[in-house]
């Protein structure tokens, strides 16, 4: 049996809420598909199952009751004739692996997306017809099943808790955080189910919760006051010219839609992948005093939330993407960051985290690294600045690229290898 626990969402989590389950008892779940929803400080995390199987028994019913990391939430049997998997050996930062970044050609099994998606609105997915290319089920094929089984009785899987009003997972949070009452609520989704924009649209009639934006902040102040105490900082700074970088760039989105052109931000995270591979030093983790280095580079990105805070989810095997890739992959991760909803295997995993304040009309950033990671690279914004071309002094656009490292691993000799392979990297941006 396999046990399906409260995951450690990083270093400043140690408990989380479930909110909702996405499977019953006797699903056929499969690794990387979401199948839980748990609240922490940074807001509804959707939680992967990493094994395939089949759900034997969901221990803990959604609730206010906070749980520690590594609680027992449910049990998974194996799929028949498939061993027992042997319990994760390695640190729990490093324990979960990141799904797949896309289906291969020959599945045609949906997105785990898309099976949430189903399940939440009691759409079963062996009877839909199957538009996608390769015969993959989309979205719309399963809002048009959902439409389909208006009126037909109670779909699977939308069924009350306890005599309660029948609501999504994202309803039931959206009510606890607004202090809307459920029962109240009008339902406009399938079998008068509540969702989330039912919620929206109705007026608060409980007491107001928590703040979360401030437990967000108190989250960050414990983690960068545990980095600071514990963590030996050393700073580096240079300034990287750009004039190549923003001229290949310029050139490579004349061809490409407005939808898909791609940002400097994309790039420069690129760069900062690869330049990981030739000073792997700085990719990892500190834990029980010993660096564990990541094989993989899961670029961690510090986002910040409209209404406060900070989050800091990784796109994962970063030095692997092309630019279009990551720069599609960024837009997601901001726009489902800034509504609350990031992945577990995003939240668990960087080996490494980039800030960009640029935006925000800063030059130079001094980045606090986040435990258990060993170090953090601060991006400013673009200037023009005079260099020198040829003998000649020529007005060129700059950036200002910092770097802490943690002198437990590093010293500043491999930093200013890493930042001098940026620089590199940055001047051929036809290589990246």
């Amino acid at each position: 049996m396999i046990d399906f626990v409260v995951p450690s969402l990083g270093a400043d989590m140690d408990r989380a809420t479930l909110v909702g389950w996405l499977v019953e008892p006797g699903d056929v779940v499969k690794k990387g598909q979401i199948i839980a929803e748990v609240e922490t400080e940074k807001g509804v995390i959707e939680v992967e199952c990493w094994h395939d199987g089949v759900v034997e028994e969901l221990v803990v019913e959604p609730g206010p009751e906070k749980l520690p990391v590594g609680a027992l939430l449910a049990r998974i049997r194996p799929l028949e004739g498939a061993p027992t998997p042997e319990p994760e050996a390695q640190p729990p930062t490093q324990a979960l692996k990141a799904p797949p970044l896309r289906p291969t050609a020959r599945e045609v099994a949906p997105a785990p997306p898309i099976r949430q998606l189903a399940h939440r609105l009691g759409v079963d997915l062996t009877r839909l017809e199957r538009t996608g290319p390769g015969g993959v089920i989309t979205r719309d094929d399963v809002l048009r099943g959902a439409s389909a089984l208006a009126g037909q009785g109670s779909p699977a899987g939308i069924v009350p808790a306890r005599g309660r009003k029948k609501a999504s997972p994202r309803a039931r949070w959206l009510a606890s955080q607004l202090g809307v009452d459920l029962d109240s609520t009008s339902a406009s989704g399938p079998e008068d189910m509540v969702v989330a924009k039912d919620i929206e649209a109705a007026p608060a009639t409980t007491l107001e919760p928590e703040d979360k934006v401030a437990a967000m902040r108190r989250a960050i102040a414990r983690s960068m006051s545990h980095s600071k105490r514990e963590i030996p900082h050393y700073y580096l700074a240079t300034h990287i010219d750009l004039d190549k970088s923003l001229s290949w760039l310029e050139a490579v989105n004349a061809e490409r839609s407005i939808s898909r052109r791609i940002l400097p931000a994309a790039l420069l995270l690129k760069a900062t992948a690869l330049a990981l591979r030739e000073v792997p030093e700085l990719n990892g983790h500190w834990i029980d005093e010993e660096f564990h280095r990541s094989e993989a580079v899961h670029i961690g990105v510090a986002i910040s939330i409209r209404e406060g805070g900070l989050v800091a989810p990784a796109i994962h095997n970063a030095d692997q993407l092309e630019l279009g890739e990551m720069m599609e992959l960024l837009r997601d991760l901001v726009t489902r960051a800034r509504s609350w909803r990031l992945r577990s295997s995003e939240m668990s995993d960087p080996t490494i985290t980039v800030t960009n304040l640029g935006d925000r009309g800063v030059e130079t950033a001094f980045p606090v690294i986040i435990p258990p990671q060993v170090a953090m690279v601060g991006l400013g914004k673009v200037v023009d600045a005079i260099v020198p071309v040829k003998g000649s002094p020529v007005a060129h656009p700059v950036i200002h690229v910092t770097l802490a490292g943690d002198h437990r691993v590093t010293d500043g000799h491999r930093g200013g290898l890493l930042l001098s392979t940026l620089e590199g990297l940055l001047q051929e941006p036809e290589s990246l």
